[in-house]
């Protein structure tokens, strides 16, 4: 090797060592996701051995981040849980996960810190042999300080223990911890990481808009560990799309905690933040200081929108203008992964899922997200409310509970308070006990933070520091909208006219029967659909699998069309302050309440389209009153028309039109209304029109349009028949009857027909209702148990009755005037007509119309009251007139042969 080439290499190797040196000097985080050393400890060795697990090499290994379930670590279980999902490795106890780490020898003299996104619940950190910190918080980071207990240039065992089982003696279903929703989960997940920051450090960087001179108040938390004065400044810049501003502040510190605070004029260009246009600004504070001899340097940045938010007298005031809270309830429910997400992408799904059904608003029931929702809710202008992990008795005497709340609700404002989003705060879900501990938190939240609106508790006893009210009830009367009517002449306004803005407690909750074709979806999951086998099972051994799909399809329509009407008399009502559905997607635990349109997976169910949906959940939203939705075709159908507005502008030289199309899409009438400029941020009468029905003929189902600007569209369905007489007339071939007796009987041995229309009371049987099941049967067990209707509506005595295979509102009157008779004994090639869907934890076969062949004639059963009020009736009627066309005919021919004993049974002697 020659000199020069000697020369060249050494040159080399010292540029790449320099080069490393310096890298290493400027490196302040370490990267702690990888593989770690790993072991369980059912026994808390931790408490109860003078040789615990910290003291010994662990001996298995685990990726982190990560949970123990995606390793399958536990438990294995064998049960199928109806309650809520199983999960497959059940593990709650300590887990232990060891690294040996190097310090860099480069951080000497400065602070150290373990930092862990997520934990699930109590982290504790053992150096070496040593416990050094404990950290229990449920809702933000973890983050450890180990400075003096690490020395920089040596690698020390470092050994965390995290425990998973309830710290206090809260709610078992709080979703921040349940294994109802998200599953109780061990492990650590998104960033884990080691930090090393000078001496003098921001350790908290609060920002607080002032939209009305468009300025800011930045507060600093400056944290000095030297024991000295420090002198020098903080540079801040502020960073937008076509945005940057720079500006600085003195920051003398005397002592180990000292508040700097600055307000920046940001000037005429900076925007505001709302759902429409979520501007964001970057802030970054370079804290430059000196003790006289050494320098520190920190910079610590946040993300910040320029918004208000205000209590205002019947709505919460964002920017000083009113907004309507348009909600679902987010439960904290992720079985693909077991724990809430903590990476963007997976956030922003559920954010565009939520703009794409007309939401703009998201409450997590009694748990708070991490920071990657707040991130994508405020990129995309969704509200938050948040709540601590706090439910029922949680507010009960108890100190250290107490304390716990204590402390986490002051780190969920300091966490996450700069973000936009975050608009709400709540303590939690339906409180009871200490409201005087439940006004300490909600005064001291107000205190510390007044960049968001505080609420006791939802649904419980009001406190005097409320500034809005989440709940079904208020002292003028219900707000709770959880099912629909056959008319939309009404509201809720009256009842939310209170002293705070009233948002509808867990609106909607309407039943689905369950989608079994969703069991194959939890196959890479840590949980599995165990409770649906059984409900599958249990509907084969009744016979009726091959319907699964069926009551799927029908019930969901069901709750489609109940979602509709819910919302629009939420909307109808102008001086509410939103809603918050509870949910549009499925909630798997409390017995397992499958009332969304979309799955637990925030997939859609198939049922209704993001823009079908937006038709009557969006910000602005053509409405439409009118008294009833089925008609005798010489009445007139009157509407009034009203136009909810809550979108960025008023909508000036608005055109209105509506228009009457039958069920083929044909145009039987048309009409205007008068063109005019219609406000926002409110609910707005645009007119009334009346609409003859006296031109329509036949029975029909017809539909009532109303556009605006030809852009905002919505429809309503209303039923028109003609009015009949005589109904029900027996003949020599066919028999009426409410009895049956021996006359009955000699009708059906002669080969002839009978038509059985028992009066309800009767009929041995439940109750007959037009709503599908509030929540789930389950954990609310009240009667009848049913999830909507089935209609086999292609079948002969439909001939002359409009329906499809679901109810609809023409049902209303028929349904609320029936008896569903149960059938379980029946020939399991029985169906009946009208068929009632059971409880999925049930299963039976139910009815309340059913044709079979008796004694060789032919019946037909119909469990329907035919005598009350018939004039007022259309429906009914023309269900008895189709049924007497059919059964008066030769299509009427029934396959199935019952036993005389099987008509006896369900019939009052």
């Amino acid at each position: 090797m020659n000199n020069q080439l000697l020369r060249n290499l050494t040159r080399i190797f010292l540029i790449v060592l320099i080069a490393q040196v310096g890298a290493l000097k400027a490196q302040t985080v370490v990267d702690l996701s990888g593989t770690w050393k790993f072991q369980t400890d059912v026994m808390d060795f931790r408490r109860g051995s003078l040789s615990p697990r910290y003291n010994h090499e662990l001996q298995e290994t685990i990726l982190l981040p990560g949970i123990t379930d995606d390793h399958q670590i536990g438990y294995k279980n064998p049960y199928k849980y109806i309650d809520r999902l199983t999960r497959k490795y059940e593990y709650m106890g300590p887990a232990w996960y060891q690294r040996d780490i190097e310090i860099p020898a480069a951080w000497k003299g400065k602070k150290i810190f373990m930092y862990f996104e997520r934990t699930h619940w109590l982290s504790s950190i053992y150096v070496d042999t040593k416990e050094v910190s404990q950290i229990d918080y449920i809702s933000v980071p973890h983050n450890h300080d180990l400075t003096d207990f690490v020395k920089p240039g040596k690698t020390h065992r470092i050994t965390v223990c995290i425990d998973n089982r309830f710290q206090y003696k809260t709610h078992k279903w709080n979703h921040a911890h349940t294994e109802f929703t998200q599953i109780n989960w061990n492990g650590i997940l998104g960033e884990m990481k080691l930090i090393a920051v000078d001496p003098v450090f921001v350790e908290d960087l609060q920002v607080y808009p002032n939209i009305t001179d468009n300025s800011i108040k930045v507060r600093l938390q400056v944290n000095n560990d030297t024991k000295k004065q420090v002198k020098g400044k903080a540079a801040f810049t502020i960073t937008g799309p076509n945005y940057h501003l720079k500006s600085e502040v003195a920051v003398v510190s005397n002592d180990s905690v000292t508040f700097v605070e600055s307000t920046i004029p940001l000037g005429k260009n900076v925007k505001l933040w709302d759902e429409f246009n979520p501007n964001l600004y970057q802030i970054t504070a370079q804290l430059n200081t000196s003790d006289g001899k050494a320098n520190y340097q920190h910079t610590k940045a946040d993300t910040f929108g320029m918004r208000e938010v205000k209590q205002g007298k019947s709505h919460v005031l964002l920017n000083n203008r009113p907004i309507h809270l348009r909600g679902n309830v987010e439960n904290a429910v992720f079985p693909k992964t077991g724990y809430a997400p903590v990476d963007d992408a997976s956030w922003e799904r559920i954010m565009l899922l939520m703009k794409d059904y007309g939401l703009n608003h998201l409450r997590f029931h009694s748990w708070c997200p991490p920071k990657a929702a707040f991130r994508m809710a405020d990129k995309h202008g969704i509200y938050f409310e948040v709540e601590m992990p706090m439910w029922g008795k949680d507010a009960e005497p108890d100190e250290d509970r107490y304390n716990f709340f204590r402390r986490e609700i002051k780190a969920i404002l300091k966490e996450y308070g700069n973000h936009p989003s975050f608009v709400l705060y709540c303590n939690g879900n339906e409180i009871t006990g200490n409201f005087d501990f439940i006004e300490e938190l909600t005064a001291e939240g107000r205190k510390l933070d007044p960049r968001h609106l505080f609420s006791g508790s939802t649904a419980r006893t009001r406190v005097k520091s409320d500034q809005y009210y989440v709940s079904q009830q208020t002292n003028k009367g219900p707000v709770k909208v959880y099912e629909g009517l056959p008319n939309t002449d009404w509201d809720r306004s009256a009842e939310s006219d209170v002293d705070v803005p009233v948002i509808s407690h867990e609106s909607g909750q309407r039943c689905v029967y369950p989608n079994f074709e969703e069991i194959k979806k939890y196959a890479n999951s840590p949980v599995e659909a165990r409770n649906f086998e059984v409900f599958k099972d249990l509907l084969q051994k009744n016979g009726m699998l091959d319907q699964a799909n069926d009551f799927f399809r029908a019930s969901g329509a069901l709750t489609v069309l109940e979602y509709k009407a819910v919302i629009e008399a939420l909307l109808r009502s102008s001086k509410s302050a939103g809603f918050q559905l509870l949910s549009i997607n499925d909630f798997p635990g409390q017995g397992y309440a499958p009332v969304g349109i979309l799955d637990p997976f925030w997939d859609s169910k198939g049922l209704v389209t993001p823009e079908k949906f937006r038709e009557f959940c969006g910000p602005t939203v053509a409405l439409l009153r009118y008294e009833k939705s089925a008609y005798f075709n010489h009445e007139t159908f009157t509407g009034k028309a009203e136009v909810y507005n809550y979108s960025n502008a008023a909508l000036k030289n608005a055109k209105l039109k509506w228009w009457l199309t039958d069920e083929m899409g044909k145009l039987l009438q048309k009409g205007n209304l008068k063109t005019q400029t219609i406000g926002n941020d409110g609910v707005f009468p645009v007119g009334e029109f009346a609409i003859p029905l006296k031109g329509i003929a036949n029975k029909q189902k017809l539909t009532v349009h109303i556009s605006v600007n030809e852009q905002i569209k919505n429809s309503w369905d209303i039923w028109v028949y003609p009015p009949h007489q005589n109904l029900m007339q027996s003949t020599d071939q066919v028999l009426y009857t409410t009895v049956y007796d021996d006359a009955a009987k000699k009708q059906l041995a002669q080969g002839k027909t009978v038509v059985l229309y028992p009066s309800p009371n009767q009929v041995k049987g439940r109750k007959s209702v037009f709503h599908n099941h509030f929540w789930n049967p389950i954990m609310f067990a009240w009667p009848p148990m049913t999830i909507g209707s089935l209609i086999h509506h292609k079948q002969g005595m439909f001939n002359d009755f409009t329906t499809s295979y679901h109810t609809d509102w023409q049902w209303w009157d028929i349904l609320n005037n029936a008896k569903v008779i149960e059938m379980q004994n029946a020939p399991e090639k029985l169906r009946p007509f009208i068929q009632i869907i059971d409880s999925y934890d049930n299963n039976q076969k139910l009815g309340i119309g059913f044709e079979a062949k008796v004694n060789g004639g032919k019946l037909l059963v119909l469990a329907l009251d035919t005598q009350k009020e018939m004039d007022k009736r259309p429906a009914t009627q023309q269900l008895l007139y189709s049924i007497d066309n059919y059964v008066k005919s030769n299509q009427f021919a029934p396959e199935v042969q019952v036993e005389e004993s099987f008509i006896q049974s369900f019939l009052t002697k």
